[in-house]
């Protein structure tokens, strides 16, 4: 009799785990949809779905490609930050939420409000950095310093693009997550990419500096200048940076250590007049030169004239090149500009 007892209550255990996997099974179908099968994001929208700061169509899609529209993303913030909504129907049912993050000032005064447009990165990465540090402006550098926003490529924030419903979920998770106190792993060619687009170089990202100067001019002598566009760093240790597409290594100066330095890429327009001294030549190498550094290094796209002949006015803009020591870069960078010591990064 004791036997049977145990028998009998063995099977009504696996009667129950047999009926909960069957229940499990029957709630996750309930949130399957026709268009995400084999989708790269299907995990992911069943995730956030079960968390409810997002759901599908009445016609049983979820449209994971579709471009999310402000409203959408807007909702999917609120929600999953547990921001409590008092829901309404109707064409306007979006404007609660608004609400809300505007009174939380999460969105700012400047903002669009066309809100069922679709949502561009820029303002993706507002909304999203300040979600998790409402002192912040939510630029492109907050975002990617923060790593919610990274590059659709290497050298490509683009920043007036759109994103997918798909994709606006993989954010959202970010946010949750940096909100949590987790440090999420970057994209340094993006932060890279906002900090130059930002401030003419991305010093910051590649050494730790502040950049210095840049977009000032100096007097190359009468009828002459020379402005200081950006100054780029690239890793020839690194064989994905994209700015080493920029220097012709078939010529790489044989004193560069691509483990021990790096290169400094600084771009200079010169504008020559017809009042300038036809008998002058400025030599980018010469004239434009980086102070502690190992060598020049020939670019091979977007070079500026090796050398520009004050005889023939116009503008030139483009990079002169060199490889410089990284211990040397901790007090900053310097160029000798037309005979005016300049520093164009500092600790």
């Amino acid at each position: 009799m004791q036997t049977r007892l145990s028998v009998f209550g063995i099977a009504m255990l696996c009667a129950a785990s047999i009926g909960y996997d069957v229940m499990g099974s029957s709630a996750q179908s309930l949130i399957r949809f026709k268009d995400t099968t084999q989708h790269w994001a299907e995990p992911s929208i069943l995730t956030a779905v079960e968390k409810k700061y997002v759901d599908g169509y009445e016609d049983g899609t979820f449209k994971p490609d579709s471009p999310i529209s402000r409203a959408e993303f807007i909702k999917m913030v609120a929600l999953a930050t547990g921001e409590k909504v008092n829901q309404v129907g109707g064409d306007g049912w979006f404007q609660p939420y608004v609400d809300r993050l505007k009174a939380q000032e999460i969105i700012p005064a400047e903002f669009p409000e066309r809100y069922n447009e679709p949502l561009q990165r820029y303002e993706m990465s507002i909304l999203s950095v300040r979600s998790v540090d409402k002192s912040l402006k939510g630029t492109m550098v907050d975002s990617t310093k923060l790593g919610l926003i990274h590059g659709v490529s290497s050298t490509d924030l683009d920043v007036y693009g759109t994103s997918t419903r798909a994709q606006a979920i993989t954010i959202i998770e970010r946010i949750l997550a940096a909100r949590k106190g987790e440090k999420l792993p970057g994209d340094k060619y993006a932060a890279s990419a906002a900090e130059i687009a930002a401030t003419g170089s991305n010093v910051g990202t590649m050494l730790g500096l502040k950049a210095q100067n840049i977009g000032n001019t100096w007097s190359a002598g009468q009828g002459a200048t020379v402005k200081l566009e950006q100054v780029i760093i690239a890793d020839p240790s690194d064989e994905y940076d994209p700015f080493m597409a920029y220097i012709d290594t078939s010529h790489w100066n044989s004193r560069v250590d691509k483990q021990r330095d790096f290169v400094v890429m600084a771009k200079f327009t010169v504008q020559v007049d017809e009042t300038a001294d036809d008998s002058f030549n400025l030599g980018g190498y010469q004239y434009l030169t980086l102070y502690d550094g190992t060598g020049p290094l020939h670019v091979s796209n977007e070079a500026l004239p090796r050398v520009i002949r004050f005889a023939v006015p116009g503008i030139y803009t483009g990079f002169v090149s060199y490889g410089a020591r990284r211990d040397l870069a901790k007090t900053g960078i310097g160029f000798d500009l037309v005979s005016n010591k300049v520093v164009v990064a500092i600790p």
